[in-house]
């Protein structure tokens, strides 16, 4: 038997390069990781906020966009019953696989697709509400996702959408200098675009969105989830150079260290978009 004293060993590393790999990303690691932070009581609140401002109810057409395996969709399906519809698409067949297991356990009637964002297999007009949670900052044409979003949400529609901004990112690691260097380098390299929310307000008042609320949430991460991202970025950053070795291994025991202690401290500024599709113009007579 270990001694007391003997640390737990440290949840592995997990990083959102691997959510790139949608066949990758639904093995169990990172399966329990996103259940992990779809729990975050912070994160829920903007769920919550989403829901209550797209008026999702009973007898709702709603749609999730980037579903993954579930988590969200299935709270929708019980908001919109019994008369109401609930559609998850994910580009991962295996996300899909996993959330049409959970949805049949569960005994609810939801209809899981496989499908791009960028070019959402629905007729126009087809739902009340839309909604896509941490996918426009993966995506190559976000705009074009955006665009499909609108497309398929019924003229009065509400359309709300959930995404991070990545230079937001803190850590309670004490060097400064070295905190800049591995959050920017996470910044500039996890996603595709980072900095997405910052002119996403103005993208919906663009396509003629009305109702344009943005709300945010400063989302504190669990003692395990920071562990687990924040040391990975580390390795990421000394792996991909942006970092030194010597760097690499005091960030990570730096981290390490602080979880151990139950000192461990992480956040990251998540926003929350909400708008209504405006009726069709009518052609000039």
């Amino acid at each position: 038997m270990a001694a007391p004293d003997t640390p737990e060993p440290d949840a592995p590393a997990i990083s959102l390069h691997d959510f790139t790999d949608i066949d990758h990303s639904a093995e169990s690691t990172y399966e329990a990781a996103l259940v992990a932070f779809d729990a975050l009581p912070l994160l829920q609140e903007l769920k919550v906020l989403a829901r209550d401002r797209t008026h999702t109810g009973p007898g709702r057409r709603v749609l999730d966009v980037g579903c993954g395996f579930g988590l969200e969709t299935l709270r929708l399906a019980r908001l919109v019953a019994p008369d109401g519809a609930v559609t998850g698409i994910d580009l991962s067949t295996d996300f899909i696989a996993e959330a049409r297991r959970r949805a049949a356990e569960a005994g609810l009637d939801v209809d899981f697709v496989p499908g791009d964002a960028q070019q959402l297999p629905f007729p126009d007009d087809t739902f009340d509400v839309t909604r896509a949670e941490r996918v426009l900052i993966y995506l190559d044409a976000p705009a074009r996702a955006l665009a499909e979003l609108v497309r398929v949400t019924r003229p009065g529609g509400r359309i709300a959408i959930i995404e991070p901004d990545f230079d937001t990112n803190t850590v309670n690691v004490g060097d400064a200098a070295l905190v800049r260097a591995v959050l920017a380098h996470e910044a500039d390299t996890a996603v595709v675009n980072p900095r997405l929310v910052r002119d996403l307000r103005g993208e919906l008042l663009d396509r003629g969105l009305t109702d344009v609320e943005v709300d945010s949430r400063m989302v504190v991460f669990s003692a395990d989830l920071a562990a687990q991202y924040f040391g990975g970025i580390g390795e990421a950053a000394a792996t991909a150079g942006a970092i030194d070795a010597a760097d690499g291994h005091r960030w990570t025991a730096t981290v390490d260290a602080l979880h151990r202690d139950d000192r461990l401290f992480g956040a990251i500024g998540y926003y929350l978009f909400t708008a209504t599709v405006p009726p069709a113009t009518s052609p000039a007579s």
